[in-house]
């Protein structure tokens, strides 16, 4: 089989060609990434977040890789926001084929859900799973009328797995994991493919970059299978998959980009054997005191 016999999406070149991408939390490092990515595959951008700045560096990133891009700042989960961004993504490109709901954040809030307040339960919440289900709700009209469209939520893998001392965050991330597989079977009639990407280890301002002293290089490879943290463009090639032809027969799926972690399952590798006892990383500081300890515990 050569490549004049492969069905188009399968052939080199431009995989968004003539699409328009709606991207909430769009100035983060993740989403600016998927920005750009989709402008070298022939996409235009609405980049929408709260950060003017931010918003404004990736419409020019991505206008100057040859796309067009307008940028969007408000907060999203304010009354009447999605519908302005609707009316001012319509106005810009006349139709939305790809939404990427990448807005959310863990609002730094951490503890005993018993100590806990229902503001904090509100305000996860809105900017977790309210803006996801009002920004799909407002582009799946348009997307059913053209036959064809794509939607990708942000979930995590605390929403597969747990987050101790963020209960009421996994909460929310696990409802986009459900609400992005019942979506994703109402709409596949319709030509329209809804799926959600778990990160987990990837750099972002949330995270603050994961910047650590050198001297915590080492645990790197113990904490992430896959031996690094990830990058922007890693879950953006993802994204770029799921957006495209080439995730024509993916519904409903939450798919990990996360370097390997969840699949580990609370196992870590270190300088000998791999252990589910992770207590035992802490003798990657001393080798010498790894090779005093029984075979098992190594």
């Amino acid at each position: 089989m050569t490549d004049s016999t492969l069905p188009s999406h399968l052939t080199p070149g431009p995989l968004l060609e003539g699409r328009t991408a709606v991207v909430t939390g769009g100035a983060g490092a993740v989403a600016d990434a998927i920005c750009r990515s989709f402008a070298a595959h022939g996409a235009s951008l609405v980049v929408a977040d709260v950060d003017a700045k931010r918003t404004a560096a990736t419409v020019s990133a991505v206008e100057a890789l040859g796309a067009k891009a307008v940028g969007f700042v408000a907060d999203l989960t304010a009354a009447g926001a999605v519908e302005e961004l609707s009316r001012a993504a319509l106005d810009a490109f006349g139709q939305v084929d790809i939404l990427i709901n990448a807005l959310g954040e863990h609002l730094a809030f951490g503890g005993p859900f018993e100590n806990s307040s229902e503001e904090q339960w509100q305000a996860l919440y809105e900017v977790n799973l309210l803006a996801t289900l009002r920004c799909s709700h407002a582009f799946i009209p348009g997307m059913k009328e053209r036959g064809w469209g794509r939607i990708i939520n942000f979930s995590s893998v605390e929403g597969i797995r747990s987050m101790p001392s963020g209960a009421v965050y996994t909460a929310f991330k696990g409802a986009i994991d459900s609400f992005t597989k019942s979506l994703g079977v109402d709409l596949a009639h319709y030509g329209i493919r809804a799926n959600a990407i778990a990160v987990d280890k990837t750099r972002s301002y949330q995270v603050n970059h994961y910047r650590m002293p050198a001297e915590y290089d080492p645990f790197i490879p113990v904490w992430i299978p896959a031996g690094r943290f990830g990058e922007g463009t890693d879950v953006a090639s993802v994204a770029l998959f799921l957006a495209s032809e080439l995730g024509a027969w993916v519904v409903g799926q939450t798919i990990p980009a996360d370097g390997g972690t969840l699949a580990a399952g609370g196992w870590y590798r270190t300088p000998t054997r791999w252990t589910n006892s992770p207590l035992l990383a802490q003798y990657l500081e001393d080798p010498e005191v790894t090779k005093r300890r029984p075979p098992n515990l190594r």
